[in-house]
């Protein structure tokens, strides 16, 4: 009986690439996830620090304002999905002074997307939309700038839309430019 090695050989390496290749396609989807991520914290970060700079400028009782400040600095995270879109409608912005008046914090909450396929089960929840945002104020928001850069405005309904995210925190504290001294 003989046996023909290139055969076998040819087997083998089809049993090695199944063995190997969900390992290569979980690195692949982890550094997806992480450059992902990189370019989420950056722009979650630079929102933040946008809101802090305005809320220093206007008071920070001007939510709407601080949502659709949140929604602009945040679009381009629409064109990698545009169920990202739903992210920003559900992201938190809080923001407060300081007992003495001097500095002004924005804390924004962001439901971070996770693409990587089974860490969602780990890491994540799901981010169930609470209403129709087509005609609440963020949404409205959104459009009005989506009109305003001449794209085609979204449907912001996101029915049977249900993403894995994990929240994450980012707060920024600028100096209150409003600030006025006691004389």
């Amino acid at each position: 009986m003989r046996f023909d090695r290139k055969k076998d050989q040819k087997g083998q390496s089809a049993v090695e690439f199944v063995l190997i290749a969900p390992f290569l396609f979980l690195f692949l989807f982890c550094v997806i996830q992480s450059v992902y991520t990189g370019f989420v914290s950056l722009a979650v970060q630079r929102a933040s620090l946008a809101i802090a700079r305005s809320a220093s400028l206007s008071g920070p009782d001007n939510d709407l304002a601080f949502k659709t400040q949140l929604a602009l600095s945040l679009l381009p995270l629409s064109d990698l999905n545009p169920k990202t879109l739903l992210t920003i409608l559900a992201s938190e912005v809080h923001v407060s002074i300081s007992a003495n008046r001097k500095q002004v914090t924005a804390q924004v909450r962001y439901p971070m997307v996770i693409w990587v396929p089974l860490v969602d089960k780990v890491f994540g929840e799901d981010l169930v939309p609470s209403s129709d945002y087509n005609n609440s104020p963020e949404g409205r928001a959104i459009k009005k700038i989506f009109s305003f850069l001449n794209k085609p405005i979204p449907d912001l309904s996101f029915a049977g839309v249900h993403l894995p995210v994990h929240w994450v925190t980012y707060e920024e504290t600028t100096f209150n430019e409003g600030f006025t001294a006691a004389r």
